[in-house]
């Protein structure tokens, strides 16, 4: 809990400091003054002058402003101050100064990606292959578990090879077989001391994206190699209360055998919400078998049930133990101009994903109740905090980015909202009159109490059908 809590009030700070200080630079550096930069709304909790300007900390946490003079419509003034007006500035200068904030917060992931990628270099899995479908391509062509797979290369038209590219890591495999187009491809593999060379042809296939849409693609069916070692056991989940330590080597879930971490997964969740979900509404308990110091011990585990949403906004419950592997990972060295271009990408991905979420929305193919407040984001920044620093920046990334497609908006009262006033004043050459101003300011805060209202109350849902777990399975067949 104290976790979630500090990790989520540091995001906070530090998301609403970067866009508040987008509109604190951009008004300085075009002469308009600002009279207070305030990171949270009031009531403040601290506040000092310097020079003209209060800085001030505000005890609610969810936002920041930065009040500069001559913002407010109507607003009375000394003839002396008009030239540090903003209502008095340039519609360039006031367009800036409103688009300065999302800048920034694109700046800010691209930045944070880029350090974390310089810093930590890009993890990677091994080419040692896991488990395979009997009617994939590549077992097929007589792939097995534990192979590894030290080239590929495409086959020409001739039959030959013309290059074999040597392996390293997984992705080098997802990249060939995604370019690959359907053409043949030759793959040398590893197995037993002894070296042999596959061939296998990708299969195009249609698989859902993470919004829903097919996306077509090319399909060889490797899957990486996972031993059932336990790396993370975190506290007070099922797995830690039953007895189960990191370092054990599960070998069994139910008396069936665990050869790869594949394995384990679909034993917990492959069951479906039937066999999960007992009539009384409570999971049905696992045994689960672990090897521990050279001893095999069978534990019985009662899952938790996560309630997760699909795109329609329907819940289902999924068993969850609170277990994951010890992933060997091996770590490729990125320089800094490689590392920035990761920050342009990533970032670019992240912007891309929101923007469809949002046309989705709006198109009504996404539902409504996956939209999470304050509530959600701080789960979502206690977990990745609890996963290490790395994700709890690549989290920060995201949510900078979120947070700069969101303001972009063209609600009155959000950035985008503003920037299209300013666009409009510049067309007519003239500005919008004080009364209009006054009703799209009204509906915007409408708009936006409205928004704040479905979050908080998607936040409470989820918490009350997290607690109270899915219904008796009477009652959800009255249904």
């Amino acid at each position: 809990m104290l976790t979630t809590l500090v990790s989520f009030i540091v995001l906070l700070i530090i998301l609403i400091f970067v866009h508040e200080l987008g509109h604190f630079l951009a008004a300085k550096i075009l002469g308009v003054r600002v009279e207070t930069f305030s990171l949270g709304f009031p009531p403040k909790m601290f506040s000092k002058k310097v020079g003209e300007t209060v800085y001030q900390l505000a005890w609610i946490p969810i936002g920041g402003y930065v009040k500069l003079l001559g913002e407010e419509p109507g607003e009375e003034m000394d003839g002396a101050d008009k030239p540090r007006s903003f209502s008095h500035k340039p519609v360039w200068a006031k367009s800036i100064i409103v688009l300065a904030g999302p800048f920034f917060n694109i700046v800010f992931a691209v930045f944070a990606i880029w350090a974390l990628s310089w810093a930590s270099g890009i993890q990677h899995v091994g080419t040692t292959l896991g488990p395979m479908s009997p009617d994939s391509p590549i077992a097929l062509a007589g792939a097995m578990r534990d192979d590894v797979v030290t080239g590929i290369g495409y086959v020409g038209a001739d039959g030959k090879v013309p290059a074999m590219n040597e392996t390293k890591y997984f992705d080098e495999l997802g990249k060939a077989v995604s370019e690959s187009n359907g053409r043949e491809l030759a793959l040398r593999i590893l197995r037993d001391g002894r070296e042999l060379t596959l061939r296998a042809t990708p299969v195009e296939k249609e698989e859902s994206g993470i919004l829903g849409d097919k996306e077509r693609g090319w399909y060889l069916g490797l899957t990486p190699r996972t031993l059932p070692v336990l790396g993370r056991v975190p506290s007070g989940m099922p797995a830690h209360e039953a007895g189960i330590l990191p370092g054990d080597l599960v070998v069994a879930m139910d008396g069936v055998p665990t050869p790869d971490w594949q394995d384990v997964i679909k034993a917990i969740q492959g069951r479906g919400e039937d066999k999960a979900v007992k009539e009384d509404g409570t999971a049905t308990p696992i045994i689960i078998t672990v090897s521990r110091d050279g001893s095999e011990l069978s534990i019985p585990v009662t899952p938790d049930l996560e309630p997760i949403q699909d795109l329609d906004g329907k819940t289902s419950f999924t068993p969850v133990v609170g277990i994951s592997p010890r992933t060997e990972l091996l770590t490729e060295p990125v320089g800094p101009i490689s590392a920035f271009g990761m920050g342009l990408s990533d970032t670019w991905r992240m912007a891309k994903l929101t923007i469809l979420s949002v046309v989705k929305l709006l198109q009504n193919k996404i539902s409504p109740k996956l939209m999470g407040g304050p509530i959600m984001i701080a789960e979502i920044a206690g977990k990745s905090a609890r996963h290490g620093l790395a994700n709890f920046i690549l989290l920060m990334a995201f949510i900078s980015v979120n947070l700069a497609i969101l303001n972009l908006l063209p609600l009155p009262v959000l950035d985008g909202g503003q920037f299209v006033i300013f666009l409009l004043e510049g067309i007519r050459r003239k500005p919008i009159s004080l009364r209009v101003r006054e009703i799209t300011q009204w509906v915007g805060i409408g708009a936006m109490v409205a928004l704040m209202v479905l979050v908080f109350y998607n936040d409470i849902s989820r918490l009350v059908t997290k607690f109270t777990g899915p219904p008796a399975q009477v009652e959800r067949k009255a249904d």
